[in-house]
């Protein structure tokens, strides 16, 4: 199993061709968020602001379906651990797309600063 956001991914997405044509029991978690989400958070830790870190996604279904690969979007973390068994049992390739927000990274790190301060 791979995770990847979903730029990282798009950087590679040729690979999904030599998954299917290599039958590869392999299954790639994509975590969505439409722009460089750990990128914009280093920046904005270190520098206060961010450059221009979005983009846009395929339709996620027809990009698996295109390479003949399962597919999966999972919006509710109550179905995760469920499609993620089901894809570690089906055969070839298949893609998870999962939404995320890190928007709580900020969150978390702005807290840790404030425990890591009062020590």
């Amino acid at each position: 199993m791979a995770i990847a956001g979903d730029g990282g991914f798009l950087m590679n997405v040729q690979e999904m061709e030599t998954a299917r044509r290599l039958n590869s029991d392999i299954v790639v978690m994509v975590w969505e968020d439409g722009g460089y989400g750990l990128i914009e958070w280093k920046q904005d830790n270190t520098y206060d602001r961010h450059t221009d870190l979005s983009f846009g996604n395929p339709d996620w279904g027809k990009l698996a379906e295109s390479f003949g690969w399962s597919f999966d979007y999972v919006d509710e973390s109550v179905t995760l651990l469920d499609v993620i068994k089901n894809s570690l049992e089906t055969a070839g390739p298949s893609l998870i797309v999962v939404p995320i927000d890190y928007r709580e990274n900020a969150i978390l790190t702005k807290r840790l600063g404030e425990i890591t301060m009062g020590l």
